[in-house]
């Protein structure tokens, strides 16, 4: 998909029409960009991405989760290499001193991609040939140089400790990973994961979810020995299974099965095909159709400094082609920098009693990024109504149920019964009686609401009520006695395209 500026524009005022996130201190003028906060509606399916993850990919692979601290000290990033390549390259205008990111700026203004840590020399060069000028006021810019990312805070009352906002939540997988295999008494290959907050100084914070300050990620480590290429007890669940993916120099998307992947190279280890697999299932569930997702291959430019392989998994969206996903081969680069820095002992022993660094594959979520794709491949407007077609298990609500007129009790004392009998029954139900019975259609469609209910006349007489399915519109009369049955098992018939 082509970038699409209106129906980008369209979703983003939705979500603030709804309050399904928005700009954080927003009454404020002096508020930063790059910081948004979620409504109930947003909440609620955010916390249920999390979910499916936590419950397809965390529980289903006998991963443990952790917590981490979102403040780590700063010996933790001088031994991770944060402090000295956590950087993205920056430049400034002479004239009004606004900062761009310079490889953003020359993608926007040029067109085609350039990695972020390329050279600052030639990202000059690019931006002097194709004589960029600053957006904003047109003034000339400035020589791009390097913008380290890490947010500083000082922790104690009197001179205390420096320490950091941590910039990826994997940090404290990695400094926790020897208390995990004492306690939990962990054999590999395992996985940690950790669902948690990271912070970020973005140098131009922009395109709302896509690129901020603050933002929840959902992530594993997978620690495994590099030696042994056969220890994934279920990879013939997946090997047949097609991946999508894009090699460095070819333009075309090719879908090849998770055995092939790793029977001809293309990806180093049996294990990351393995993965590759399960997190295209994955969002299958929140969704996408094969179509709309990819694994693309970084080349050396576009990898983080501790990665020996990685492949972004991305999303067609009105934004064009999105990062969702950095699924990284960081080798022992964390726990031997770590081992190193901290003088801990993270050194592991095969059965011959050989001892060796674990080796690490990653698959970092970001949880907002998710989120904005998920509501733009929902996105639908007609000339009629405009609706979120969200998956059922992720919408913010099960079932709205509605009198048909607010000023007649005996109709409002029905709904409200039922309303209560399906709360109790475990589903999220909502109850609204103001508005015509059209305008409370048209809310819970904006929210992705997959059913609602309504209580008429023909419903104290006959028991029964009117069930109406969000996409279709369509409408048909259920008694009340089932109409918990009914609901459930419409919620439950709804399947992810493949």
């Amino acid at each position: 998909m082509a970038t699409d500026h209106s129906r980008y524009n369209n979703i983003i005022n939705l979500a603030q029409r709804r309050s399904i996130f928005y700009p954080a201190s927003e009454i404020y003028e002096s508020a930063p960009a790059g910081l948004w906060n979620y409504g109930p509606y947003g909440l609620a399916i955010r916390e249920r991405i999390v979910q499916l993850w936590r419950r397809f990919l965390v529980r289903q692979e006998g991963m443990i989760e952790v917590s981490g601290s979102e403040i780590m000290p700063e010996a933790v990033f001088r031994s991770s290499e944060h402090l000295s390549s956590f950087s993205d390259p920056m430049t400034q205008c002479r004239k009004c001193n606004s900062l761009h990111r310079a490889n953003s700026l020359l993608e926007e203004e040029v067109g085609g991609h350039y990695p972020e840590a390329m050279p600052v020399e030639k990202l000059t060069a690019l931006i002097r040939e194709n004589g960029l000028r600053c957006p904003k006021c047109k003034g000339e810019l400035s020589d791009v140089r390097r913008f380290n990312m890490m947010i500083k805070t000082e922790v104690g009352a009197a001179g205390g400790t420096n320490c950091y906002l941590r910039p990826e939540t994997c940090q404290s997988i990695f400094v926790d990973f020897a208390r995990m295999v004492k306690t939990m008494r962990l054999k590999l290959p395992c996985g940690i994961a950790q669902a948690g907050r990271a912070f970020r100084n973005e140098i131009s914070p922009r395109q709302s979810l896509i690129r901020q300050v603050e933002f929840l990620q959902m992530e594993a480590e997978i620690f495994f020995d590099p030696r042994d290429e056969d220890s994934i007890p279920n990879f013939d669940d997946v090997s047949n299974t097609k991946v999508n993916v894009l090699m460095r120099g070819s333009e075309r998307i090719e879908q090849i099965t998770a055995l092939d992947l790793w029977r001809t190279g293309v990806v180093s280890r049996r294990l990351i095909a393995y993965f590759m697999a399960r997190v295209q299932g994955l969002y299958r569930m929140y969704g996408f159709s094969d179509s709309d997702v990819r694994f693309r291959e970084a080349d050396k430019e576009e990898r983080p400094f501790y990665a020996k392989e990685t492949w972004d998994f991305e999303a067609n969206t009105s934004l064009g082609w999105i990062e969702l996903i950095a699924n990284n081969y960081r080798t022992d680069h964390d726990l031997k920098t770590h081992m190193q820095g901290s003088g801990q002992d993270m050194l592991m022993v095969r059965g011959d009693m050989s001892k060796f660094i674990p080796h690490v594959w990653e698959i970092s979520a970001g949880v907002d990024r998710t989120f904005f794709a998920i509501l733009d491949k929902a996105f639908c407007r007609d000339d009629k109504r405009t609706y979120l077609r969200l998956m059922p298990r992720l919408t913010p609500i099960d079932v709205a149920v509605f009198p048909l007129l607010s000023n007649k009790n005996e109709l409002k004392e029905r709904a409200r019964a039922l309303y209560k009998s399906l709360l109790d029954h475990g589903l999220e139900a909502f109850y609204d009686e103001s508005g015509s019975i059209g305008r409370r259609y048209a809310r819970v469609d904006e929210i992705g609401c997959p059913l609602a209910i309504t209580v008429d006349f023909e419903s104290l007489e006959k028991k029964d009520v009117t069930l109406r399915e969000r996409d279709s519109t369509r409408q048909e009369r259920v008694s009340i006695e089932r109409i918990d049955e009914e609901v459930r098992s419409r919620l439950w018939a709804c399947r992810p395209p493949t």
